[in-house]
């Protein structure tokens, strides 16, 4: 079963850049642009990328309350600044990232975050 991994709420620009390295890693997003965290079915997703604002991040944190810790919420930024970061899983982020996104960073937080979705062999 292939993960589903959300870009929720980014811009377009940063959308376009992060799915764009994501389909290089054989993961295709699907991709939400509107800030409507009340009508997702969290439950069926596994990975949402979203704006590291605070105010957008809370958002998405009360919105998949219901979901954590399965679901990992990864803060996503233009600004690859350390404040930034530490305020971001200070909030509750599972993680961040930033652009310019590399293809080595996203395996990493893919393997990282989705590793637990994996089946365990008997």
């Amino acid at each position: 079963m292939c993960p589903r991994i959300l870009l929720y709420g980014l811009s377009p620009e940063l959308s376009r850049e992060l799915r764009d390295v994501l389909i290089t890693t054989h993961h295709v997003p699907e991709i939400d642009d509107e800030m409507r965290a009340g009508g997702l079915c969290w439950s069926e997703t596994d990975l949402v990328f979203c704006p590291a604002d605070p105010s957008a991040l809370a958002k998405v944190l009360t919105a998949t309350a219901a979901q954590q810790p399965r679901l990992r919420v990864i803060a996503t930024s233009r600004l690859p600044e350390t404040a930034e970061w530490l305020d971001a899983v200070e909030a509750g982020a599972a993680d961040y990232c930033a652009a310019p996104f590399e293809a080595t960073q996203i395996r990493w937080l893919l393997a990282a975050h989705l590793s637990r979705l994996k089946p365990v062999a008997a």
